[in-house]
């Protein structure tokens, strides 16, 4: 089974994926659960919100033995790094129609003193990202760091070979928009799949005793 990262371009439909398959499955993996402060005041067990978790990986890219194929023999793993980074950027951001109807939205925005409709503007959102490591591990994340280390390069000074250190968040239920509900349902699922281990965790403290 082979890890990788899953993208949505657009989070409410959820219909165009874009996956990252991990050329090699990291061979170390961290996660962090970090407990919120408590309430103020307020007993010491009480706290505000659910406990964040977070993953941090290593992604090895590596194009050297593919010189012969299309892409990576003439770009290396160049495609690679920036879909990665697209994961991080705003729908509609990236791309010659997203810079167009970014000046367009500008220029309404202008004329109008807000969005086209004479209200706010939205926030721009994310893209719509899974982590798919294991079947009980299949969760909505959100990238909050990219460090590639470019080791080689071909001819043309592309990447041939790059490591790229991510951070991720984990996206809870309360964490989503109801419409999102794909990633409603994984979110849903992954805590769920995390209370079953938990309670087979009890039985397999008393088998390992044994």
């Amino acid at each position: 089974m082979r890890g990788m990262l899953i993208s949505f371009s657009d989070p409410n439909l959820g219909l165009v994926p874009t996956m990252v398959p991990f050329q090699y499955n990291p061979a170390e993996l961290s996660r962090t659960i970090t407990v919120t402060g408590g309430v103020q005041g307020g007993p010491a067990l009480r706290v505000q919100n659910a406990p964040v978790e977070a993953y941090t990986l290593k992604i090895e890219l590596d194009a050297v033995d593919a010189v012969d194929k299309p892409i990576s023999g003439v770009m290396g793993v160049q495609p690679m790094l920036a879909t990665i980074e697209a994961m991080m950027e705003p729908a509609g951001k990236l791309g010659v129609l997203g810079t167009i109807g970014g000046a367009l939205s500008g220029a309404v925005s202008a004329l109008t003193g807000g969005s086209d409709s004479g209200g706010p503007i939205p926030a721009p959102s994310l893209p719509l990202v899974v982590l798919a490591w294991s079947l009980s591990r299949i969760v909505p994340v959100r990238i909050t760091s990219f460090t590639a280390r470019e080791t080689g390069f071909n001819a043309a000074l592309l990447p041939v070979q790059a490591t790229v250190d991510l951070g991720l968040t984990v996206l809870r239920p309360g964490d989503l928009d109801s419409g999102l509900k794909m990633a409603g349902f994984l979110a849903e699922a992954y805590q769920a799949a995390r209370s079953v281990l938990a309670v087979a965790g009890v039985a397999q403290g008393v088998e390992l005793m044994l």
